[in-house]
């Protein structure tokens, strides 16, 4: 393998040397690993704040069953002093009302208790009502912590261990596979830039709706036009001509023209030497200007089959640094799912 020409445009010989294509598939199945790893560990967080949530939730509400289960009890004593009859009952209940609880509102008051000292079946009501609200109470409060159950961090835990198990194994076939291949497989390999997870936390769209993947990123054993690089450095998008392209996240246009086997392109600057391409676009499909500023999902142009092409479709690039990456793994670790 040679390299012809240099910086992110260079294009790659693969006639020397045959492992190139291994080597990038093993580095592409690292990459998909970390990326899954990234997703495991986000869900984990979210799982684990999600059960923090509703264990609050369920301590509240055992909080509230308790305070209720409390005031029936108090209800019934009062209910049972009240039923002796005499000046006894009303020392029973002041005893009975004297624990400090604000159940005296929910009667009435000390005057309106004496009231209705002499009529038990009255109090008997109210009794009989505290202790519906406290079952309603106590069952609400176990329905929250039955939520609390059901939120399976183990599960999320061990999908993150699944995930760490995968990116040793996948990093452990790339660096053995390495060992067995030409030197200038590895030198190319090692110039391919990292995915640090630059711009992860900002908002990522689809850039095509519904497009079939037909070709990724990589060495292409067979060009489908003599014009075309013997390396891809996208992945290809069917879809109709006409279909609307979108923002992949938000960022300032900088290029929006024509531009060789490209066709009508556009290319994104996304900060932090992150940078998206979008080829191929139909005659008077590009819809942005350079320097203009979009957002994710924003519309910016239309599917098209201008340039290199030999259908329509979208060639959708990520660029680090400007150099080409994988853009598969790189928008999975972003929640897209390309193709």
């Amino acid at each position: 393998m040679v390299l012809v020409g240099d910086g992110p445009f260079a294009r790659i010989s693969t006639s020397t040397d045959s492992n190139v294509g291994p080597l990038l598939q093993a580095r592409a199945r690292l990459d998909r690993a970390v990326a899954a790893l990234r997703d495991a560990e986000a869900e984990l967080e979210a799982v684990r704040s999600t059960r923090e949530v509703a264990r609050g939730i369920a301590e509240r509400m055992q909080s509230l069953a308790d305070d209720a289960r409390h005031d029936a009890e108090v209800a019934a004593a009062g209910y049972l002093a009240a039923s002796k009859g005499g000046n006894a009952s009303l020392n029973s209940m002041g005893a009975a009302f004297g624990s400090g609880r604000d159940l005296l509102a929910g009667l009435g008051g000390v005057a309106r208790i004496s009231d209705i000292a002499g009529d038990a079946e009255q109090l008997l009501e109210i009794t009989a009502k505290r202790d519906a609200e406290a079952d309603a109470a106590e069952a609400r409060a176990e329905e929250a912590w039955a939520a609390v159950d059901e939120i399976d961090v183990d599960a999320a835990e061990e999908r993150v261990a699944d995930a760490e198990r995968a990116v040793s194994k996948a990093r452990s076939a790339l660096s053995g596979l390495k060992t067995r291949v030409a030197s200038t497989s590895v030198a190319f390999l090692d110039t391919l830039p990292q995915d640090s997870g630059q711009l992860s936390d900002q908002g990522w769209s689809t850039p095509v709706e519904n497009g079939d993947l037909t070709d990724g990123f990589g060495p292409r054993p067979n060009k489908p036009l003599p014009e075309v690089n013997d390396f891809h450095r996208g992945t290809d998008l069917a879809a109709g001509c006409r279909t609307p392209v979108f923002a992949a996240t938000g960022g300032t246009v900088v290029e929006a023209r024509a531009n060789g086997s490209y066709g009508n392109w556009i290319l994104i600057d996304h900060g932090s030497g992150v940078s998206t391409g979008y080829a191929h676009l139909i005659d008077g499909g590009i819809l942005v200007a350079p320097g203009q500023k979009v957002s994710a999902g924003e519309l910016i142009g239309a599917v098209g089959s201008t340039g290199a092409s030999t259908g329509c479709h979208l060639h959708y690039e990520v660029r680090i640094d400007g150099s080409a990456i994988d853009a598969i793994p790189f928008m999975a670790a972003r929640g897209i799912k390309l193709g």
